[in-house]
């Protein structure tokens, strides 16, 4: 005689549809992240602050690389051409989590008008993602700082979560990184002698799964 207990239909049903409800479920997501906009999204996320320092000094110290992770909580690491001011056509590889998205960006720089713009493009796995852009306005003995950063939608549960959860993750970290970059200059202030002898905060890295994260001194992460 067998020992095993088996349900009573009445017991099977809910189970057996709540089994069904989540399969359904996990399918419709999956078939939303699948699926591309029919039409072109992008959102703009604006940050902007007001540094103690000369627009040239900002403008050498935002657009090297190897400084981003100092300031924005967004960027863990950079990599390739990281240890000065990018001009255009330049490229670099970027580490990043944004609203808890982990992955590797590769920026090209696109416009550079020093000391008052610069616009970097980029792509995650060899598709447009999105793009950030500077602008410095001189103000008194400091500098306005804009930060745009573009990011696009790419697919239709991006859409459903972006305005309850991806966005409002993405503007508070870009507060975030604001603040923290005010912070960098206000350490160095009153005696700003150049973007090079701002302080350091991070230590050497490289960036994980790379051809070159054996080589320590290629790339540089934040803390």
């Amino acid at each position: 005689m067998s020992n095993s207990i088996r349900l009573p239909v009445r017991e099977r049903a809910p189970m057996k549809r709540a089994f069904l409800f989540l399969l359904g479920a996990v399918a419709i997501v999956a078939l939303l992240s699948l699926l591309p906009l029919p039409f072109e999204r992008t959102t703009h996320v604006v940050s902007v602050v007001t540094l103690r320092a000369p627009p040239q000094v900002v403008y050498d110290y935002a657009t090297t690389p190897a400084n981003w992770p100092k300031w924005h909580p967004a960027s863990l690491a950079v990599q390739g051409a990281t240890d000065h001011p990018l001009k255009v056509g330049e490229e670099v590889a970027e580490e990043f989590r944004l609203a808890g998205r982990h992955g590797i960006l590769h920026w090209k720089v696109v416009e550079a008008n020093p000391p008052f713009e610069w616009r970097i493009e980029g792509e995650v796995n060899r598709r447009p993602s999105g793009e950030v852009r500077y602008k410095l306005t001189p103000n008194g003995t400091g500098t306005r700082f804009e930060r745009d950063f573009i990011y696009r939608t790419p697919n239709l549960l991006f859409l459903i979560l972006d305005p309850v959860f991806i966005g409002p993750r993405v503007r508070a970290e870009a507060k975030q990184g604001a603040k923290q970059l005010e912070a960098v200059f206000e350490a160095l202030a009153p005696g700003m002698p150049s973007a090079s002898s701002l302080p350091s905060i991070s230590s050497t890295t490289a960036i994980p799964g790379t051809a070159s994260a054996a080589a320590s001194g290629d790339v540089d992460k934040g803390q």
